[in-house]
């Protein structure tokens, strides 16, 4: 009984300790002409086949204050929701989006409007290019747009991603991990800068 009893107390360690060990939380400092103006908190957590992703934007300037949420659930790598928020406080800027799986088809709906993306499978998100570089990949899931954009190599580990509007957003990665991107809005360019 004892011997039983030292079994599951050294397997439920293992168990705890292999949990613990397969989160991960990533931080970066947001520089708009070269001010900090906020944080972004980026954690994924695998469990088995199922694996999550809350990415956490904190943003205050002078003429705006910003908190963008999205989260993610995965199971095999092929996700089953998403929900994408961002609220300012300012009349119609605010944007929620959620996307859930059914069956072999997305439905995406933005601020109440509903839409569909039949038989697909979607393994990449904008989520994800905070923990992976995303090697291979030419599309990917935005959250927050409920649709897929391109993503185009350009060398040297930075990824082109090109947004509707014809803006791009550059991500770089160094040994894998992602260091710094650079996103293009219309009032100029805020770079996320790897803390952690």
């Amino acid at each position: 009984m004892k011997c039983l009893f030292h079994v599951l107390l050294c397997f439920t360690t293992v168990a705890v300790l292999f949990t613990h060990a397969q989160a991960q939380t990533t931080t970066f400092e947001v520089r708009v002409a070269n001010h900090a103006v906020g944080t972004i908190e980026a954690q994924r957590k695998v469990t088995g086949a199922s694996k999550s992703i809350v990415i956490k934007t904190r943003i205050q300037t002078l003429l705006a204050k910003v908190n963008s949420d999205i989260t993610n659930e995965y199971s095999n790598n092929v996700l089953t929701m998403a929900r994408s928020s961002r609220v300012s406080g300012k009349n119609g800027e605010d944007k929620q989006t959620t996307t859930r799986r059914n069956g072999n088809d997305y439905t995406i709906v933005l601020n109440g409007a509903q839409s569909v993306i039949d038989n697909a499978e979607i393994e990449h998100c904008v989520a994800d290019l905070y923990f992976a570089e995303p090697k291979q990949v030419t599309r990917i899931f935005s959250e927050a747009l409920g649709r897929f954009l391109v993503l185009k190599p350009l060398g040297g580990g930075e990824y082109e991603l090109i947004l509707p509007e014809g803006k791009k957003n550059i991500y770089k990665y160094l040994n894998g991990k992602l260091v710094e991107v650079e996103v293009n809005h219309t009032f100029g360019k805020a770079l996320f800068v790897r803390n952690s």
